[in-house]
């Protein structure tokens, strides 16, 4: 008689301890694979919160740089004392930052805004400053074709000009500049005719005079309307260009703070740092200390992170509960080299 030999198997007790090794090495798969995650979220939110940042801040300072350029003029775009005016403004109806321009105010800030202010249909964020930056701003420059009356069409070299109807316009040499509101711009093959109205120009200008767009820029911290995972607001950093909506530039931007480096006694030194405000000349700046406070807009960790920001030193500031963003301070000091070239 054949006896079939009995199948071996698994005990009770072997199933259940291999159901525990494996449970052990899946909990230990889990946490590498959550502090991979925290990790990520982590280098993910501090390069994106860097990199705006870097870029939030070479914005201002590109038009810092060229606030109150004016060619061959800079940096005497003031009156005179004994004699006619360097710049004169014949544009109709001119807004007033070109006539403030002209008596050398190509700053103008707001410090620690109170309350609601709306600038472009976007509200900004009360506490924090804001800085308005007048000039040529990031604008073509051409040259002149040759010589001309004071009441000439202006020429210049180069049939892609940048520039267009209803425009305001500058042109400087190294005597004289006027602003002015470009009633048509006409290329032709190899230069490009400008019109205007509103009377003569400063001087006749020759073949080393410039024509450039004037611009007014202003920075600032608003709303976005927009919230991240958590529900927390998102604001960002605008710019206004003196008409129609302001532009969203960079998101996550905080705070924005501004201090003017004054030169009091025109001895070439900066005297003193200081807020804008009333009895504050921003004339006499010649150099913006830009302080930007940004967060990485999502969470990036499981704790709130205590941070540091202008004007508090070293003293650490700790975010609200239930806030895990990183937050990190962005500061820069830009000369105007206008002002002291």
């Amino acid at each position: 008689m054949n006896r079939f030999p009995r199948q071996a198997g698994l005990t009770l007790v072997e199933l259940m301890v291999a159901t525990t090794l494996s449970l052990v090495l899946l909990a230990g798969v889990l946490v590498v694979f959550s502090a991979n995650k925290a990790t990520y979220q982590l280098q993910n939110g501090l390069g994106a919160l860097q990199e705006n940042g870097r870029y939030a801040v070479r914005q201002i300072a590109a038009d810092l740089q060229q606030a109150g350029y004016g060619g061959c003029l800079s940096p005497h775009l003031v009156y005179r004392e004994d004699g006619p005016p360097r710049v004169i403004n014949i544009a109709s109806s001119p807004p007033t930052y070109l006539t403030e321009f002209q008596n050398g105010t190509f700053l103008v800030g707001r410090n620690d805004q109170a309350g609601t202010l709306t600038i472009g249909g976007v509200n900004m964020v009360p506490g924090t400053d804001s800085i308005e930056i007048r000039g040529p701003l990031r604008s073509n420059i051409n040259m002149v074709s040759g010589p001309m009356l004071t009441t000439d069409p202006i020429t210049i070299v180069g049939a892609a000009s940048g520039f267009a109807t209803n425009e305001y316009l500058l042109i400087s040499d190294c005597g004289s500049a006027t602003i002015l509101r470009a009633a048509s711009v006409t290329a032709g093959s190899t230069t490009t005719t400008i019109t205007y109205s509103g009377g003569a120009l400063a001087a006749p200008y020759q073949g080393d005079a410039v024509v450039m767009e004037f611009a007014t820029h202003t920075y600032f911290v608003g709303s976005t309307g927009r919230n991240n995972a958590s529900g927390q607001a998102i604001t960002a950093l605008y710019r206004w260009d003196g008409a129609g909506s302001a532009t969203e530039l960079v998101d996550g931007v905080e705070n924005m703070q501004i201090e003017y480096a004054l030169d009091t006694d025109a001895d070439g030194r900066i005297e003193q740092f200081v807020s804008a405000g009333v009895g504050i000349d921003l004339t006499q700046a010649v150099a913006v200390r830009i302080s930007l406070l940004l967060n990485s807009i999502e969470g990036a960790g499981a704790d709130e992170v205590p941070y540091t920001y202008f004007p508090s030193g070293s003293t650490q500031i700790s975010p609200g509960t239930g806030d895990y963003r990183l937050r990190q301070e962005f500061s820069s000091v830009v000369s105007i080299r206008n002002a002291v070239l």
